[in-house]
């Protein structure tokens, strides 16, 4: 059901990174019913920095990747016909020049559909401009337990992120709730001089 929220957004393509894929695509599940494929959606985009899936399913791929992943991968990618950015090296991709480099192919929204790590990492680096949280009623938590936003260890909220709600709306018949906020970006403030 929260796929289709995508629509509602207008995102034209969704990302996620590989951690996600990695952790959920071990593992055959069988589904009811089909999940719901986003519409609107051109593109699913993954951040895979290190190089580490082995890709099967390629229709309307886009591997975001460093310049020092392995050569094996880069002969993956071009093997198997996949769209693939390459945006900084070392030890993380460089988000802001991926993103430019996505707005150069003509994606306009994004929708982030990662888990805590790639969604913290957006977050911290001032990607994003909206955040829509699905509340399913279900209480759910623990020590290691993966957050919406993950990241280093929390001392202080002077450098947490502001937000304006923007609607909340119930979803489905069964109690959830869909908050979308905006991210307030914090103003600079000039030093004055003497």
């Amino acid at each position: 059901m929260t796929y289709r929220l995508y629509d509602n957004l207008d995102c034209d393509a969704l990302i996620s990174g590989s951690e996600t894929l990695m952790v959920y695509g071990n593992h055959w599940v069988e589904l009811d019913k089909p999940v719901y494929q986003p519409k609107k959606s051109k593109a699913y985009i993954v951040f895979d920095g290190r190089g580490r899936i082995n890709w099967y399913q390629t229709e309307g791929l886009i591997v975001v990747t460093r310049e020092d992943a392995p050569d094996t991968y880069f002969k993956q990618l071009e093997e198997k016909g996949i769209t693939y950015i390459v945006a900084g090296k070392g030890e993380h991709i460089d988000l802001s020049l991926a993103v430019q480099k996505l707005y150069e192919m003509g994606f306009r929204t994004l929708g982030l559909s990662g888990g805590g790590s790639v969604n913290g990492a957006f977050l911290r680096a001032g990607l994003i401009d909206e955040i829509s949280l699905v509340i399913a009623p279900l209480a759910i938590g623990g020590i290691g337990t993966p957050s919406v936003f993950d990241g280093e260890v929390l001392n202080s909220i002077d450098n947490a992120a502001s937000l304006e709600l923007i609607n909340v709306k119930p979803i489905g018949d069964k109690g959830a709730v869909w908050l979308h906020y905006r991210v307030c970006r914090k103003k600079k403030v000039k030093e004055e001089k003497s």
